[in-house]
């Protein structure tokens, strides 16, 4: 598997760059790019897109304080949470600052985490390294060419991973058609058919 510096030192190459082999500021502008857009970038990409792969759930901790306005109880949020896909029970909730603040007195939610390097799978590791080629262009070379490149190849290859990572996840077959049945049962209220 990529390790950070793997990452951070092929999206250099991909602009004609030189490689790193660490973060040191003496490795030159990839290393020192590097350090400073890496975290952002893949917290970005992991915030605007589900992934299974950085996919947790939690039972959450309740918090004796009782929360001001309209909420019953207040829940301590994961300190390593990006975004929360979904809450369980079903109800209605807020979020504020890092609590979770709800009228359900116990509430256990799945959420998106920053997945270490070493385990992104590789579909992933290749649409980051053309997000940070693209950003890169513009920070090491100033090439706008190479940054609507890499940045036309990250948006190409986003649906493809997309569609790779949803294979951890199995298809969920809808088993009742609302639709269709009011649609059948009015033509056959309108055929006589009772």
């Amino acid at each position: 598997m990529a390790s950070k510096i793997d990452i951070i030192s092929n999206a250099s190459q991909l602009i004609g760059h030189t490689a790193i082999s660490s973060l040191d500021p003496d490795q030159g502008a990839a290393a020192t790019v590097g350090a400073a857009l890496f975290d952002t970038t893949l917290e970005y990409i992991l915030s605007t897109t589900y992934w299974r792969f950085s996919m947790k759930q939690q039972q959450l901790n309740r918090l004796t304080a009782t929360p001001l306005n309209n909420w019953q109880f207040a829940f301590q949020l994961p300190t390593d949470m990006i975004t929360l896909y979904r809450a369980e029970p079903r109800g209605d909730y807020q979020i504020f600052e890092d609590k979770l603040f709800t009228n359900l007195s116990e509430i256990a939610i799945d959420y998106s985490f920053k997945v270490e390097a070493e385990a992104m799978p590789p579909y992933f590791v290749q649409i980051l390294q053309y997000k940070l080629a693209a950003d890169f262009a513009i920070a090491i070379t100033n090439d706008t060419q190479k940054n609507g490149l890499y940045e036309n190849k990250y948006r190409s290859e986003l649906p493809i991973a997309m569609a790779a990572d949803a294979k951890n996840h199995p298809v969920v077959v809808i088993q009742d058609q609302p639709f269709t049945d009011v649609r059948l049962n009015g033509f056959d209220f309108i055929n006589g058919n009772f």
